[in-house]
């Protein structure tokens, strides 16, 4: 059989990018709040710089979208890395709340174009079936990345202080980025809709708004809202209740980053198999009930276990949304669709670090992971009753 769902052997080439510009996610989220604490920069100046980052996010994954259909892949693909390489190298030197802020837009710039090209790649290349499947072992790559990468920075927070381990993190991961640029211009073009002399105007470029794509929409920016409330003061709350050390909040959460390493390409065939809706709403269920217990356990082992747990959760989760993107996209709209289900998220994540920031520093520390359980507990049950058919029509 000669069909791309069943051409899944060879390794996409554009993954070995995905793996190099990633060596600084894990790294940055968590030390960028402890280095700004550092700084004297207080929780609704951090809560900016995630805003800042998912603000970049939140304008330029739309238009990159949008370009995917008309102007083809590769060179917003490659482009991505470009931006990464210099957001590393700006958060080398950054010493204030401005570097910081212009450095997390540059690094949102470049987030929107890989992840946004990444997953119409992925796309271009699944059919519905496998796109489960696809769209978790693009995480788990991006996640393997990010652990290596983590242990390379935190190796060097225990040698060093946190000021001279930041500078030489940022060195590594900047030359990272530059692999993972030289990688990308390796990788082939993969849209089969982009034609010369314009004759892909042919094509209905116009988005219908279905119910379908409405309900999608509405439950990846409430998702992505309710998790980022918790994002920019999670180790915040843990460093101070539990008066430890970034190193030893690094163990306790390593666990939780290899679920991410591990799970999502599982999971994503069980949303190929299951249906979308159902792998949704399980895994935003077990994220929920576990964020709003999180704050009240006493122990640290017990918060290490349950945020194994609520790790789980949110793997299972997020291949299936991607999938579920892919099963409504015509393949003329397929970057368009994926930009727009991306900007989206990225208006949830913009709101929610400012949203959680102001509840943690002048309302009840609490109550962010409270407001974030309660909302993913809704999402779930909304994804389960909206999506119940095993794949959804291909047709926005």
């Amino acid at each position: 059989m000669n069909s791309l769902e069943n051409q899944a052997a060879p390794r996409p080439s554009y993954l070995h990018p995905v793996f190099f510009g990633s060596f600084s996610f894990v790294f940055l989220n968590f030390s960028l709040p402890i280095r700004a604490d550092d700084l004297g920069i207080d929780a609704v100046g951090i809560g900016g710089m995630y805003a800042v980052f998912t603000g970049a996010m939140l304008l330029f994954r739309p238009i990159v979208g949008y370009c995917l259909d008309r102007f083809g892949r590769h060179l917003f693909f490659s482009s991505a890395f470009f931006f990464y390489v210099l957001a590393m190298l700006l958060f080398v030197q950054s010493n204030s709340l401005y570097d910081f802020y212009l450095a997390r837009f540059l690094q949102g710039i470049g987030a929107s174009l890989m992840w946004v090209s990444a997953r119409t790649m992925t796309s271009d290349l699944n059919k519905a079936k496998s796109a489960g499947s696809a769209m978790g072992i693009l995480t788990t790559t991006s996640v393997r990345g990010s652990m290596v990468g983590a242990t390379y920075g935190f190796t060097l927070l225990g040698f060093f202080p946190m000021q001279s381990a930041w500078v030489w993190a940022f060195i590594g991961y900047a030359l990272m980025s530059v692999v993972a640029l030289l990688l990308s211009l390796k990788v082939k073009e993969t849209s089969t809709t982009v034609f010369p002399n314009n004759s892909h105007d042919n094509f209905n470029r116009k988005v219908p708004w279905t119910p379908n794509l409405a309900k999608v929409l509405f439950i990846v920016f409430l998702s992505a809202f309710a998790s980022a409330l918790i994002e920019p003061i999670y180790l915040l709350f843990l460093k101070t209740k539990f008066d430890i050390n970034v190193i030893i909040l690094a163990l306790v959460f390593f666990p939780a980053g290899l679920v991410h390493a591990i799970l999502p390409r599982y999971s994503g065939q069980w949303s190929d198999k299951w249906g979308r809706g159902k792998i949704i709403a399980i895994g935003l269920a077990i994220a929920g009930c576990l964020s709003i217990a999180l704050p009240y356990w006493q122990s640290l082992y017990f918060i290490a276990v349950s945020y194994i747990l609520f790790s789980i959760g949110w793997a299972m989760a997020s291949p299936a949304e991607d999938a579920l993107v892919n099963d409504i996209s015509p393949a003329h709209l397929r970057g368009t669709v994926m930009g727009i289900k991306e900007g989206a998220s990225g208006t949830g994540s913009a709101l929610g670090p400012l949203a959680g920031g102001y509840i943690y520093e002048y309302w009840a520390k609490e109550m962010a992971f409270v407001s974030n359980g309660i909302l993913l507990i809704v999402v779930a049950i909304l994804a389960l009753f909206w999506f119940k058919q095993k794949i959804i029509s291909s047709k926005v």
